[in-house]
């Protein structure tokens, strides 16, 4: 369910407003930590390293707007993620992925309630360098590039002034442990257990597309957020360096570049949903935050960087 425009229920508001008038009135000290409000105070935020660049705008204008709230936010890859929430401390997290078993379990063993809100569809971007003849790729072939590197075959894919007419494939990911992989698992190999990702992992994304860059041969897979916004210099650099190809999701359907539109109508086939959960138990500064980036302003933020809003069913 969505939080409403402001996020706050208001008698409990008040009533906390009150109560810290009364506390400070007493002399007693007001820790930030534990006696924020939605627009006030600190709060630690865990974050999929991989939407860095996304919620770092968010995290900007917020603070902009609420000068008194302090976002503590760090970025984890997403399996680091997954288990670092595990903690009482960690009332908001962002990532690609829902809570799990081990989460709902932990959750439920603390008697806490933590509520999902949908705010983006990200894609994932599929990076190959500007020598090779190739423009598009199916997610068949995509799957049969991260599967079966060696025996990958698709029109265009050869190696400039190599013998052979094909040359072997080499995927490259930002990091280990990333969403990336974990979403191309999930939505093109599934429950086939015998199939497994062969790949590399680089160490962030401006070495992996540096990779890219450098090996005719190599497959680079990102986050679109990380590289959509063509009027950031460090993006546009980037994305100066490779080329971003169409997805098409059969082999018989029109191949498609990832941005606002494709991934709103999924006819860009590797869209993922983002997601904020909030476990915190109050209208805290992190139940503000949430509200901020699932409304007008925050969604804003996201169609800049080319993905979609969160009215879409994922």
């Amino acid at each position: 369910s969505m939080l409403n425009t402001s996020g706050v229920k208001y008698p409990a508001a008040l009533a906390l407003v009150i109560a810290l008038c009364v506390l400070n009135a007493c002399g007693e000290a007001h820790d930030p930590r534990t006696d924020d409000v939605t627009t006030g105070g600190h709060v630690l935020i865990l974050a999929d390293e991989d939407l860095r660049d996304l919620v770092e705008a968010e995290r900007f204008m917020f603070e902009s707007i609420y000068k008194d709230a302090l976002l503590d936010i760090r970025y984890l890859p997403e399996n680091q993620l997954l288990k670092a929430v595990l903690n009482d401390s960690v009332r908001c997290w962002i990532a690609t992925v829902k809570p799990g078993g081990e989460q709902e379990a932990y959750y439920n063993k603390h008697n806490i309630r933590a509520e999902v809100v949908p705010v983006a569809i990200d894609g994932i971007a599929v990076l190959a360098n500007p020598a090779i003849d190739l423009s598009a790729l199916s997610a068949g072939e995509i799957l049969h590039a991260l599967t079966f590197p060696r025996t990958f075959s698709a029109k265009g894919w050869s190696q400039p002034g190599a013998d052979s007419p094909q040359g072997s494939p080499r995927p490259w990911f930002t990091s280990g442990g990333g969403g990336v992989a974990r979403t191309l698992v999930d939505s093109l190999i599934g429950s086939v257990a015998e199939q497994r990702i062969v790949a590399m992992a680089g160490s962030g994304l401006d070495s992996m597309v540096q990779r890219v860059a450098d090996d005719p041969l190599a497959l680079g897979f990102a986050s679109f957020s990380s590289l959509s916004d063509l009027d950031n210099p460090r993006m546009k650099a980037l994305r100066d360096k490779v080329k971003l190809l169409a997805i098409s999701a059969a082999d018989s359907s029109e191949a498609v570049l990832p941005n606002q539109s494709t991934l709103a109508d999924a006819s860009y086939p590797l869209r993922r949903p983002v997601y904020m959960v909030l476990a915190e138990g109050k209208s805290g500064l992190g139940t503000g935050f949430v509200s901020f980036v699932a409304n007008h302003k925050g969604q804003r933020i996201i169609l800049h960087f080319g993905g979609a809003d969160n009215v879409l069913t994922v």
